[in-house]
This record gives C-alpha cells, sequence and structure tokens, in this order.
C-alpha cells in the first residue's frame, strides 16, 4: 500500500511540454474581457441596436429583472428568462475511470502515462467541448422548443449546407464538427454532432425573444436566428477555457488521484467572477455548466456572471477528474 501511494503521489501532475493554449480562446469573441465581465463589443450580427433600452434602463435592462411590460420597440432587447447559461461537458475515458478506482499500482502508473502522452498530441484530450448555450428562469426552470416554426431539421434541411454554402460559416462548421460533439449525457437519441446542434437550438434558441427573426436589421435570411445562436454560443465557450481555468490551480486529468470538489469550484470561480455549476457521473467530472445575467440582446449584449442556481450533482467531497 505505501509502495503504490508513493507511486501516484509522483505521478500528479504529469507535465508535458508547453502549457497548452486553446486555439480556438476568444477566436469569436470581439471585445476585452475580464474574469467578470463576458460582455460582447462590436456589433458583428445585425440585430436591432439595444443602447437606448439600456441607458433608459440601467438595472431594469438585465434579463428576468424587469417586473414591468416591455415597450413593444424594446422586445429585442430582453429576454424574460431570467439566467443565460453556457454548458461544457467533459467526456472522461469509462475505462480510465475502472483503472483509477480498481486499477493495480502498474495499471495506474501505465493509464496516467499513455494518457498523458496523448493529451500532448490531441488538444480535444484538453479541451471541455459545447454542450449549448441555454435560457432559464430564475428559479432554475424553464421552457423549451417555444416556437416550431423557428425549428430546423439536419433532414430537410441540411444544416451542414446551411452553414457552409447559405452562410458561408465554413470556419465556424469546421470548429462546431471538432468541438460541439455528442455525448451520452445530451439525452439525443442520435449521437450525431449535427443532432446535438440541432436539438440545442430547436429546445433553448427558438425560446430566446431576442433571436426572433424581426430582431435582425436588413435582409433576414432563414435560418439567420439559428446560425448567430450556434455562433455566439461558439463564441462564448472560447472565452471559458474550463481546462485552463483549473489548470491555473495545479488541477489536472488524472487516474493517480481525486481532488476536492471545493478546490474545483474555487478554481472556478475566481477565472468566472462567480460559482460554477459542476456536474459528477460516477464521481468524476462530467459537465460545467456557468451562469449570467444578459443585458440587451443574446447577440450583442452584456454578460455578467451569477452564482450557480443549481447545487453540484457531485455526491462526495472528493471526485475524480479523469482522463479523456
Amino acid at each position: 500500500m505505501f509502495l503504490k501511494s508513493a507511486l501516484l503521489v509522483s505521478l500528479v501532475p504529469v507535465s508535458l511540454g508547453a502549457p497548452y493554449v486553446n486555439p480556438y480562446f476568444g477566436k469569436y469573441f470581439h471585445g476585452q474581457r475580464t474574469s467578470a465581465d463576458s460582455s460582447s463589443q462590436g456589433n458583428i450580427y445585425p440585430v436591432q441596436d439595444c443602447s437606448a433600452f439600456i441607458n433608459d434602463n440601467p438595472e431594469g435592462s438585465w434579463s428576468g429583472q424587469n417586473t414591468s411590460a416591455i415597450p413593444d420597440e424594446y422586445a429585442c432587447c430582453y429576454e424574460w428568462m431570467g439566467t443565460i447559461l453556457l454548458t461544457q461537458f467533459w467526456n472522461y475515458n469509462t475505462t480510465l475511470l475502472e483503472i483509477a478506482v480498481n486499477g493495480t499500482t502498474q495499471e495506474v502508473v501505465e493509464a496516467e502515462l499513455r494518457s498523458s502522452v496523448e493529451s500532448v498530441h490531441d488538444d480535444l484530450k484538453r479541451t471541455f467541448t459545447i454542450h449549448g448555450t441555454w435560457n432559464d428562469m430564475n428559479n432554475g426552470s424553464y421552457t423549451e422548443y417555444c416556437r416550431p416554426e423557428l425549428e430546423i431539421s439536419d433532414e430537410s434541411d441540411n444544416i451542414t449546407h446551411v452553414l457552409v454554402d447559405q452562410f458561408k460559416e465554413v470556419e465556424l462548421y469546421e470548429i462546431m464538427s471538432k468541438y460541439w460533439i455528442n455525448a451520452i449525457a445530451s439525452n439525443v437519441d442520435n449521437l450525431a454532432s449535427i443532432a446535438l446542434w440541432e436539438h440545442e437550438y430547436n429546445k433553448h434558441g427558438t425560446c430566446m425573444d431576442t433571436l426572433n427573426p424581426s430582431c435582425f436589421t436588413g435582409n433576414y435570411s432563414h435560418f439567420e436566428n439559428a446560425v448567430s445562436y450556434w455562433k455566439k454560443t461558439v463564441e462564448i465557450w472560447s472565452q471559458l477555457d474550463t481546462y485552463q481555468f483549473l489548470a491555473q490551480a495545479d488541477i489536472y486529468p488524472t487516474v493517480a488521484r481525486k481532488y476536492r470538489l471545493s478546490d474545483i469550484q474555487a478554481a472556478l470561480q475566481k477565472a468566472h467572477g462567480a460559482e460554477v455549476y459542476v456536474a459528477c457521473l460516477n464521481n468524476s467530472i462530467s459537465e460545467i455548466w456557468y451562469y449570467d445575467l444578459l443585458q440587451g440582446s443574446l447577440l450583442t449584449g452584456n454578460y455578467r456572471p451569477i452564482d450557480s442556481l443549481t447545487n453540484s450533482s457531485c455526491k462526495e467531497e472528493e471526485v475524480w477528474y479523469i482522463p479523456k
């Protein structure tokens, strides 16, 4: 037992090469971000200008905070459901979890070294991937599939064609194909990634008032709101590099030890500026949710971090952070 413990301690953390920098961090973010500011500066989305509404209602323009009726002319500048969430997956390797829990010392050592080497050559193994952007009410409840007439279907509409050919969003499509990938935890029956994109927009995006076609200026193109939803989700995700937030606190994926849940939460709170929701599957980190209030449009508005409205699903104080 002493030998196994000594070997495992010597393995944590395993550091190979220079610190990893997400190549897409901030790629779609066009402003200056501080740890407590997720605001989007500069309008790359052709939607209604909300500056007058925000100036006239400095506090009441924050999502879910206005108890008065919103004038029709500002309907595109306010989300009545008060909370915006950016959610991420950590699809850990279940075989490695089994080794971490029940493996011999030799199996743990070999798995740790192998996963560390693999992570150097595959940035997906160092990336929390995209789940989606959601809008919840301040009590944690939510509506879904709000406007069937705005939904998109890959079967009938061909989402690849919409992104690549209709909107010329080739780079966005490539990023989504690599970093917005389906997982069992998504509860989407079809495990194809495009099915997840379709599901997230139809379930959540159609419930966002500021994505209504009437909110777009100029000549609105069919599915412009769906493409804008996906693009904004990638933009926000690219500035929430959870792997690096944890690495800055010397918290790395490993089969050699557990981490205190409170240490993980503290590292993420320091980076985000508010408490972050941590989900576990089999007592191993599987998902992260960042909560914000929104001022103005989802696409061009200001984001203010708020504490998670949901307690962690991790049942123990010490949890695994298993490699992919």
